[in-house]
């Protein structure tokens, strides 16, 4: 087994983008809708990039080893075997270094000789490092054998992984398996540290430290429904208690090439549903907002999203009512 030091941690980074303060997210000029300031909104919502030292890897009482992990344990301990090796063909050529250094020649010619010997225990552990790792990764993502010992390890750290149609969520983080590099993407970051019981800790601590501006979200649903249900006399407005479609909403921020790739269909639905669990956040001029029960709706016309808990939500439109 690998050899590592008691009571290491792990040490989380975390780098949230500053929050904008958007004018106007939404215009309308001669028919060309502008959507700069949206495009900073998605920059800011997207999933916070998190980077973490692990100097050790132990398990921890809950967690089982499973394949990746045997598999980076065997290497491990032949690596640490090789690095013994190491330690030890530098402790004699520092030995012979002090020698020439001082003039000591009292046993040199012997430890001369010795010298390529000694060097051959060392490249014997390399060797055996070198063949130590027989891990497909690719093929891993492929079968779901991957993600199944994901999610072990996963529900050891009470995190709840959701699989659905392709995409896994670890609410709020938007999780995609990258089998070509490979990594694990989470939001917008790449992170290459597969290691499910190091990754699913990675998760844990993002998912609790995720953070979201619910009235900041809110102000840009009224812009986009303003458009597309504009208020009699009040383009600035949607009309009151009319019902917008949330995918009509989603469309209309992602117009540009690109954007939906930059803030996917999920993200959006996420972010539904963290407004939902703020009920009582107004726009800058006082309206509400209500999301219409939509538990029988059907079809493309819905957003689904699943959250901490593995629950399903379902949303459909989203509509406004006055100050009053």
């Amino acid at each position: 087994m690998p050899r590592h030091p008691p009571g290491t941690s792990r040490r989380a980074r975390k780098s949230i983008p500053a929050v904008p303060n958007p004018r106007s997210a939404i215009s309308l000029d001669n028919g060309t809708l502008a959507l700069d300031a949206w495009a900073i909104l998605v920059r800011w919502f997207a999933t916070p990039a998190f980077t973490v030292c692990c100097p050790g890897l132990p398990y921890s009482d809950h967690e089982m080893p499973n394949q990746l992990d045997e598999e980076l344990s065997r290497l491990d301990a032949a690596l640490a075997d090789a690095e013994r090796q190491a330690l030890a063909v530098v402790s004699a050529v520092r030995q012979l270094r002090r020698q020439a250094a001082t003039g000591v020649l009292a046993g040199l010619p012997r430890r001369l000789q010795q010298l390529p010997a000694s060097s051959e225990p060392l490249a014997a552990a390399l060797t055996k490092a070198s063949r130590s790792f027989d891990y497909d990764a690719e093929a891993a993502f492929a079968d779901g054998s991957y993600l199944t010992d994901l999610q072990a390890a996963a529900e050891a750290k009470s995190l709840v992984l959701v699989e659905r149609e392709g995409r896994i969520t670890a609410f709020p983080l938007l999780l995609k398996l990258e089998p070509s590099v490979p990594a694990i993407r989470v939001g917008r970051k790449l992170e290459r540290q597969l290691r499910p019981g190091v990754l699913t800790g990675l998760l844990k601590k993002a998912q609790d430290s995720a953070t979201f501006n619910a009235a900041t979200f809110l102000m840009t649903l009224f812009r986009a429904a303003a458009i597309l249900a504009p208020a009699d006399g009040l383009a600035e407005e949607p009309r009151p208690g009319v019902v917008v479609p949330l995918l009509d909403i989603y469309d209309v921020l992602t117009l540009r090439p690109g954007q939906a790739a930059e803030y996917p269909r999920e993200a959006f639905a996420v972010h539904v549903l963290q407004l939902d669990r703020a009920p009582d956040t107004r726009t800058k001029g006082g309206h509400r907002f209500s999301l219409p029960a939509s538990t029988s709706s059907k079809g493309k016309s819905r957003l689904t999203v699943y959250d901490e808990t593995g629950a399903e939500h379902i949303y459909v439109g989203i509509s406004f009512r006055g100050n009053g």
